[in-house]
C-alpha cells in the first residue's frame, strides 16, 4: 500500500515539476498577434449583422457537367459596417463571389455563387461559409441542386477518382 502511495505521489510531483517550466498559451504570441486577436473581438452591442435573403439556394435540376450561378442577397442589420474578409466553399465545384467594399449600416448586396455539376446524379448539397466582422465571425448557407443526366459510365469515371 505505502509503494502505490509512493508512486503515486512520484508521479504527481514529477507532472508538477514538468509544468512549471511550460509557457502559458498566451506567452506564445506577439504583441501584433495578441492586438490583431484584440481587434477580432466584436461588441455585440455594436456589431453588424448579416442577414441572408435565404437561409438555402435550391438550383432546382440541374444537367451534370452544366454550370449555374446565382446572386444571394443579403444586408447589413446592425449597428456598423459590414466587412466580409473571404469566402469558401465545401466542394471545388462551388465558388462564391463576395463584396470587397464594407456594407453600412442598412445597406444591402449580394454574393454571387458559381456551381459547376459533377458527374452524380441526385440530390447535391454545399455549404458556403463567409468569414465576417460580425459577432459569430463566420456566416454560413447551403445551395442544393438535383443533378440529373449523368451516365452511368460518367458516374462510374468520376467513383474511380474519389470525387
Amino acid at each position: 500500500m505505502k509503494s502505490k502511495i509512493f508512486i503515486l505521489g512520484a508521479f504527481a510531483l514529477s507532472f508538477v515539476v514538468s509544468s512549471c517550466g511550460e509557457k502559458k498559451a498566451s506567452e506564445n504570441f506577439t504583441a501584433e498577434e495578441t492586438a490583431q486577436q484584440a481587434e477580432n473581438v466584436v461588441d455585440p452591442a455594436t456589431a453588424p449583422v448579416l442577414t441572408l435573403a435565404e437561409a438555402s439556394h435550391d438550383f432546382g435540376e440541374v444537367k451534370a457537367n452544366n454550370k449555374v450561378e446565382a446572386y444571394i442577397k443579403f444586408k447589413n442589420d446592425g449597428k456598423a459596417p459590414l466587412v466580409i474578409r473571404d469566402a469558401s466553399a465545401t466542394c471545388g465545384c462551388t465558388v462564391p463571389e463576395f463584396p470587397s467594399t464594407p456594407i453600412p449600416v442598412g445597406g444591402t448586396d449580394s454574393i454571387k455563387v458559381q456551381y459547376t455539376a459533377g458527374n452524380m446524379n441526385g440530390k447535391q448539397q454545399k455549404t458556403v461559409t463567409l468569414v465576417t466582422n460580425t459577432v459569430n465571425g463566420h456566416e454560413k448557407f447551403d445551395i442544393t441542386a438535383n443533378v440529373t443526366g449523368a451516365t452511368a459510365s460518367d458516374q462510374n469515371a468520376q467513383q474511380a477518382f474519389g470525387q
